[in-house]
């Protein structure tokens, strides 16, 4: 699947809005489309935090552990989590903009170890769909930043 990068400028320190999207406690609470969220290791947000996320993906809740696999504070993250043999990663950018922040969002399928091909027809088929959620859930982080 092609990667799907969406971005939005957010009215709040860099430190701010890091603060707020590295809150998964209270996500399920900011986020619409996360329906629960169980963090399963203790202390603060670091390399290694695990949680289990339930989403409602077309109608249906879905749940997946998902584990921070890349982290540098005010600057950005990765969440991993495996579905089918897939590996999903979505990478957060944070970037100061005047005394705003620019967050990217970049969400990619590797399907290594599947025969090749067998993932394309339906990234493409759900890349529009993953976009959707993406400007969603910036939309309702933005929200909380205020």
């Amino acid at each position: 699947m092609a990667t799907v990068t969406v971005s939005r400028q957010i009215a709040a320190p860099i430190e701010e809005v890091f603060k707020v999207f590295t809150d998964f406690s209270h996500a399920s609470e900011r986020v619409s489309g996360i329906k629960k969220l169980q963090v399963l290791t203790s202390g603060p947000v670091r390399l290694r935090t695990r949680w289990i996320e339930t989403r409602e993906v077309m109608g249906r809740l879905d749940s997946a552990e998902m584990e921070i696999t890349a982290y540098e504070r005010n600057r950005m993250y990765t969440i991993t989590h495996h579905k089918a043999g897939v590996r999903i990663d979505t990478t957060f950018w944070f970037e100061p903009h005047g005394g705003a922040t620019k967050v990217s969002v970049e969400f990619e399928l590797d399907s290594a170890g599947l025969p090749p091909g067998l993932l394309a027809p339906l990234g493409w088929a759900i890349a529009g769909k993953v976009e959707d959620v993406l400007h969603h859930d910036l939309a309702d982080l933005s929200r909380s930043t205020r």
